[in-house]
């Protein structure tokens, strides 16, 4: 999700000023490159950007703020903290600096530990920005599902009574639940967005309960049932008796399923057929995605949770992927402490499973 070890460059023309840098920087586990000039600077950022740049002012031929002024000319403050580095009485170039777009400011003589906190700030700020980011890509990617639904249901009402088509009271009640349904699956997911906001984005909290599965497996076809017949794909569910309760966070239980199934369909064909299953164990409940469709390449597992990787298969009818869904069920699963894995099966296609504790009541 973020980097491990930043990497910091530092851009300064005098060598005993590097190595006292690079000797007081060192044991804080930063990964230091080092530039003599501007342009050297500019090169090595085209090279790989780094998390952060600590930026001296007085540079031979091309002056710091020249540089910071190119920077930010390709990198936000976000995307590329900018530290200036400068001599006590540049107050003029300080002030400059900032109106270019410099994020912070440190003053020869360096104080160390003043400089390092800064540092830390940037790199906290700019792993907070990256949080975010991938937050909310997240919950864009689980809203599209519904709101697909919700406008293919109301379209297909909407048409039948324009053109005068027979429609009875069971189909229009069918259509009702399925709009609320994904309403109500695409509230869950706002409320998550308005959680984090409180929390602090990149903090998935759990909202965990005593759930029987069946339910939310029989939600995850309805939601799936006008797109799978659309490609005359079937979608049936084998639960089986007396599957005990399992602790989950509804909400985010139902992106798991909603992404398996998705997925399923997106890659099966006509005269496919995709089954949902359970399988209780003395460890916790499995629920599985199973499909008769092309199965996986033995290239594909390495990187089936792996966010934005490519695949060997391609969707049947052209639907566009993100290359999100499988990551984000990964992510959601391993909050719950279960499991989640696929194997080809052994005749046609792929099954998708996934493990979650069973429900046990707490000594009082």
């Amino acid at each position: 999700m973020y980097f491990s070890i930043p990497d910091i460059l530092i851009v300064e023309d005098e060598e005993f000023n590097r190595e006292i840098m690079a000797l007081r920087l060192q044991p804080c586990n930063y990964n230091l490159r080092f530039a003599v000039d501007g342009q050297q600077a500019l090169d090595m950022v085209e090279e790989k950007k780094p998390d952060v740049i600590l930026l001296d002012i007085m540079l031979p031929e091309i002056m710091g703020l020249q540089v910071l002024h190119t920077l930010r000319q390709q990198y936000s403050m976000v995307d590329l903290p900018i530290i200036m580095v400068t001599a006590i009485d540049e107050d003029q170039r300080i002030v400059r600096a900032l109106e270019l777009g410099a994020n912070d400011y440190v003053s020869k003589p360096i104080n160390f530990p003043i400089l390092i906190a800064r540092l830390q700030t940037q790199l906290s700020l700019k792993q907070l920005s990256a949080l975010n980011n991938e937050f909310l890509t997240t919950a864009s990617h689980d809203l599209r599902k519904p709101i697909a639904v919700i406008q293919d249901a109301a379209a297909t009402s909407s048409l039948k009574v324009a053109t005068n088509q027979p429609i009875d009271n069971e189909e229009i009640i069918y259509n009702f639940n399925t709009i609320a349904q994904s309403a109500n699956f695409m509230n869950s997911i706002v409320e998550c967005i308005l959680n984090a906001q409180a929390g602090g984005f990149g903090q998935i909290r759990l909202t965990k309960i005593p759930l029987q599965i069946e339910p939310l497996i029989s939600e995850t076809i309805n939601r799936h049932l006008a797109y799978a017949s659309e490609k005359r794909i079937n979608l049936i569910s084998k639960i089986e008796e007396n599957t005990p309760t399992v602790e989950v966070d509804r909400s985010r239980i139902a992106q798991v399923l909603d992404n398996l199934v998705d997925n399923a369909v997106k890659f099966c064909s006509a005269n496919d057929t995709i089954t949902i299953c359970t399988k209780v164990g003395d460890d916790g409940v499995s629920i599985i995605v199973s499909d008769t469709g092309p199965g996986l390449a033995d290239s594909d597992f390495e990187q089936l949770f792996i966010k934005n990787a490519e695949l060997s298969n391609k969707p049947t009818n052209n639907e566009p992927q993100t290359g999100l869904g499988l990551a984000i069920c990964k992510q959601l699963i391993d909050l719950h402490d279960g499991e989640i894995d696929a194997m080809n099966n052994h005749e046609k296609g792929v099954s998708f499973w996934f493990k979650l504790p069973i429900f046990k009541l707490k000594p009082v």
